[in-house]
């Protein structure tokens, strides 16, 4: 098989796959880069469920998930039962599911499984140290769908961003979407080494520092809210934890002096395109606390909904306006 991906992610690990919709191709992705990893013993594991033939959502058809002998999967123990391999119980992690407590299981043949992992961001980093501690070369984790703050959960690695006709019937929309989405990730840690030390030791709900670090006082309401009003009409730097919703970027593009945003990091910004531009053009910047990667970004042309892009076209516009490899998992 020709290597697609592989060379995208490097050594990268965990490698997390998320999509901007359901039915935007991830575990075609995941499929097409465990693949090419055949040589590596991987750990395997979801955020939603994987696996199963028939979409429990949008009753659409699903690809199924084949692994090798020796790889590593975390599901839980309810899900046994739907899997075709003969299987070792390697670790119990203490997680539980609707279905069961989650366990890391060695597959001892070959065959088909499905996958319901933790749902909790938190759960994640734990569970990566778990597989390497078991001998996985790598950990791939499928995302659940419309779940992108999950590729964040205090995890390391890179991602695979994947994109298609599902999101919307116009080819040009999710294009923007996607663009838009990259350029998150793209934000980096701001360059002052104090400001990063100030960042990385916050733990309140908003804090306020200069552009070198240094605090600032946050004005607050008799309720011990932020008085956005009342920030000074400086250039300054606004930590914000939690999500970045569109109401607080159109209160901060209001206030009519520039200032830089720091996120946990890019998946935090929950906020649409329109909130988000008003925010820049009022000369806002993002900065982050903690980088992402995308390694690529995976194009589906298909819908599970029944319309399709031309497959050319639409990779094509992609890479008009995306600094990232654009591939088409099914075609190349």
């Amino acid at each position: 098989m020709k290597k697609l991906l592989a060379p995208l992610v490097g050594d990268a690990s965990p490698v997390t796959v998320i999509g901007l919709c359901k039915n935007a191709g991830k575990t075609t992705a995941m499929r097409r880069l465990m693949a090419e990893l055949e040589e590596e013993c991987l750990g395997l594991t979801s955020v939603g469920r994987d696996g199963e033939g028939t979409d429990l959502v949008t009753g659409t058809e699903k690809p199924d998930l084949y692994i090798k002998a020796g790889d590593l999967f975390a599901t839980a123990r309810g899900m046994l039962p739907l899997c075709d391999v003969t299987v070792e119980v390697a670790r119990l992690t203490d997680v539980m599911t609707p279905l069961g407590e989650v366990g890391v299981f060695r597959a001892l043949s070959d065959g088909y499984i499905q996958l319901a992992g933790p749902s909790a961001a938190g759960q994640l980093p734990p569970l990566c140290e778990v597989f390497a501690s078991l001998g996985a070369d790598r950990v791939l984790i499928d995302g659940a769908a419309g779940r992108k703050s999950l590729a964040g959960a205090g995890i390391e690695g890179a991602a695979l961003l994947c994109t298609g006709a599902s999101l919307d019937r116009d080819m040009d929309l999710v294009v923007a979407e996607t663009a838009h989405t990259c350029a998150l990730f793209a934000s980096r840690r701001p360059e002052h080494p104090a400001l990063c030390a100030a960042l990385d030791a916050c733990a309140s709900r908003f804090a306020l520092f200069t552009p070198e670090g240094a605090p600032l006082e946050l004005p607050l309401d008799e309720a011990g809210a932020p008085r956005w009003n009342k920030l000074p009409r400086r250039r300054c730097v606004l930590w914000a934890a939690g999500g970045i919703t569109d109401p607080l970027l159109k209160t901060l593009a209001r206030r009519g002096a520039p200032l830089t945003l720091v996120a946990a990091d890019a998946t935090h910004v929950l906020a649409g395109r329109a909130a988000w531009d008003l925010f820049l053009r009022s000369g806002g910047a993002l900065a982050v606390r903690r980088e992402l990667t995308i390694a690529a970004v995976a194009a589906n042309p298909w819908s599970a909904y029944g319309w399709h892009f031309d497959p050319d076209q639409f990779v094509s516009a992609l890479r008009r306006v995306l600094d990232l490899p654009v591939v088409n998992v099914k075609e190349e």
